[in-house]
């Protein structure tokens, strides 16, 4: 009778463990399948001639308020300075990576300071995975409901150009293999676009299945040329905007004018105060 009941008890605590084997494997396996709640900035390419500026701190204070990522990497060649880049440093979960500034892409020389940054993105999206943003971007809602896909990018303009200033994929995404496979032959030394914003387009019509492709009211609206609903006009904030891209190329002449919270207060009527207001507070600056 003894022998049969510890027999009992050795059957259930193996049906146990093999339970709890196959739980954290399918537990594994889901996180695994999911895009890692990561982000990546990108800047100081080139020597930095000016101070490290209130609006790029709290494109990184937003996205770390609003998102909660496990980890943030801020990528650099020439050291920051000024004191919103010491600010910058006590961010949750801040990670500063020193990086080489690329030279070519295949053999063709790069010139274009935003061509290296390109290649540095594509390269850290694809070994790792994560969420990219500009350094001109302000978190809105979370991205959380999008994490479950496989790669998610969002229309410049549909259905011809796929904007790169916000991406978010698994690491070795199906996507982003497709891409890079054609990338150095698209890539022109002295062009713009054709091989980061009109190539994934391309890559998205030949494979759709391959990313979820929003529209452009999630990321980039309002509109490159349209500066004024962001930081003059009286504009709410769009019911489908989860992270904007400012534009900074456009809008650069308003960015040196937001220099504190102040402005913040002084303008609330703006979208982009509006915008800051909802998830920073005074204090947390």
């Amino acid at each position: 009778m003894k022998l049969i009941i510890l027999s009992i008890i050795t059957l259930l605590i193996i049906t146990v463990l093999i339970y709890t084997i196959c739980y954290k494997k399918k537990i594994n396996n889901e996180l695994n399948n999911k895009i890692p709640n990561i982000i990546h900035f990108i800047f100081g390419l080139r020597e930095q001639t000016e101070e490290f500026l209130f609006i790029y701190y709290l494109s990184v204070l937003s996205a770390s308020k609003v998102n909660n990522p496990d980890i943030i990497y801020f990528y650099y060649h020439y050291e920051p300075y000024g004191p919103w880049w010491e600010k910058l440093k006590n961010i949750k979960n801040i990670k500063f990576e020193k990086v080489d500034v690329p030279t070519h892409i295949g053999n063709k020389p790069i010139k274009h300071t935003a061509h290296k940054a390109d290649k540095i993105r594509m390269n850290k999206l694809y070994d790792i995975g994560g969420v990219y943003m500009d350094i001109d971007t302000i978190s809105v809602r979370p991205y959380k409901d999008l994490l479950k896909y496989d790669t998610v990018l969002a229309y410049e303009v549909p259905p011809d150009t796929i904007c790169n200033a916000i991406m978010l994929t698994k690491p070795n995404s199906r996507f982003f293999k497709e891409w890079f496979l054609k990338y150095n032959d698209e890539f022109k030394t002295d062009g713009w676009g054709e091989a980061s914003i009109f190539l994934p387009a391309q890559v998205h019509k030949q494979y759709p299945a391959l990313a979820k492709v929003l529209p452009p009211d999630v990321f980039f609206r309002p509109y490159a040329f349209e500066g004024k609903k962001i930081f003059v006009d009286d504009y709410d904030i769009p019911n489908n905007l989860i992270t904007l891209h400012l534009w900074d190329t456009y809008t650069h002449k308003y960015f040196k004018d937001i220099t504190s919270y102040d402005w913040i207060k002084e303008n609330n009527h703006t979208l982009y105060s509006k915008i800051v207001s909802k998830n920073i507070k005074e204090s947390d600056i």
